[in-house]
């Protein structure tokens, strides 16, 4: 009988495979991620300065 991963080694192991096999969707995602990030950034500073 198999054992399945724990979660982080699937995690790990589909990181791997992104950069490796998926690389413009990996970079498209990286992408999104860093843009999400700006727009929070953005609308905690705009609610700070209120």
């Amino acid at each position: 009988m198999k054992t399945i991963p724990s979660i982080e080694t699937q995690q790990r192991m589909h990181e791997f495979f992104m950069k490796t096999s998926a690389p413009r969707i990996y970079k498209k995602r990286l992408e999104e991620e860093q843009r999400l990030n700006e727009e929070l950034e953005s609308q905690q500073n705009a609610n700070k300065e209120k």
